[in-house]
């Protein structure tokens, strides 16, 4: 695989399942949620955060995947807790992600990660530092001094343990695990992330030694991408295994929108990147990324890249794959 002049193998890769990891992209999701639709008590402790974007949350998986397997919820909170409160700023920060120190600068991530005002206001104001979110992310964390920091972060994710994780999750992980890794073993490793990821081409990049594939099980949020150190995180929402009856229901549902077919047609004319789908169809951003999010669970797109950029590109083969799913419910001539 290319970038540029530079040809990049795809590098080892592993598969980290754990109800850590899915409690912090649950963590993410509920951040972004109206506090209506949250418990009282989950709703204040993600007040006291502050990140109504749900990116700090993200950056923490880091700290789950140091910790090791089995990754599990309940002691992720007494994980963050033995963390010095400077270190969890620094994960905060994304310190550990080489996108954030490029673009924020090291010593600035530093200096705010120990208490500097001045460093702070200016990772607030980079503007494409934290996705761009890093005001509605950070702005009450950074205001804060480290220990209060800890004191929130624990506070939350004690409250989120009870409230956000079902007790089917360490089943349904398990069972993401085994069919992650019966499709790396039956494709090669590009095909089986963009099997295992629904619909998500790697294209590997020069700083990431390996690829961490992390299941979770939040709706609202089915492809995460972060770094960190040497490692390509890839979270993504377990599915069950679906059946031909099911596939083509998706298909349906993602052509019966007349703005999803028009996005559709865009991307196969080459229209390949989401402000630009914004800009052709006159639709917010979100609702052109869940719009995407459909006809990626379809298998009609596929999104492709790394963190230098990311594009959106329609999948050849899903004119066969619709025929012979169609196929395989009514038959054939002859059957």
């Amino acid at each position: 695989m290319s970038i540029g002049h530079t040809r990049v193998e795809a590098p080892p890769i592993q598969i980290a399942a754990g109800t850590a990891f899915a409690l912090l992209v649950a963590l993410a999701g509920a951040s972004r949620e109206p506090r209506e639709a949250l418990t009282n008590e989950l709703g204040a402790a993600l007040d006291e955060v502050g990140d109504t974007e749900g990116e700090s949350w993200l950056n923490l998986l880091g700290i789950a995947l140091d910790a090791g397997s089995p990754y599990g919820a309940k002691g992720l909170a007494e994980v963050v807790g033995l963390l010095d409160p400077v270190e969890l700023r620094r994960h905060l920060l994304g310190r550990y992600a080489w996108s954030w120190c490029t673009l924020a600068g090291i010593d600035d991530i530093e200096a705010a990660a120990a208490g500097d005002a001045a460093a702070s206001a200016r990772l607030l104001q980079q503007p494409r530092y934290y996705a761009g979110h890093a005001d509605t992310s950070l702005g009450v964390l950074l205001t804060l001094d480290p220990a209060e920091t800890q004191r929130r972060i624990i506070a939350a994710i004690d409250v989120a343990s009870r409230a956000l994780l079902a007790a089917t999750a360490p089943a349904a992980l398990d069972a993401a695990e085994a069919a992650a890794s019966a499709a790396l073993a039956a494709h090669s490793a590009l095909a089986a992330i963009e099997r295992i990821a629904t619909g998500y081409r790697y294209v590997p990049e020069p700083e990431a030694e390996r690829v961490v594939l992390i299941p979770h099980l939040t709706p609202s949020l089915p492809l995460v991408l972060a770094q960190h150190r040497s490692s390509r995180l890839i979270a993504y929402r377990a599915t069950a295994d679906r059946g031909s009856e099911e596939r083509l229901l998706a298909l349906g549902r993602a052509l019966a929108d007349p703005k999803r077919v028009e996005i559709l047609a865009l991307v196969g004319r080459g229209v390949a990147r989401a402000a630009d789908l914004v800009d052709a169809t006159g639709l917010t951003r979100s609702t052109v990324h869940h719009h995407l999010a459909q006809l990626r669970d379809a298998g009609l797109v596929a999104l492709e890249g790394n963190a230098r950029a990311y594009t959106y590109v329609p999948r050849r083969a899903a004119a066969d794959d619709a025929a012979a799913l169609v196929a395989d419910i009514i038959g054939t001539e002859g059957e």
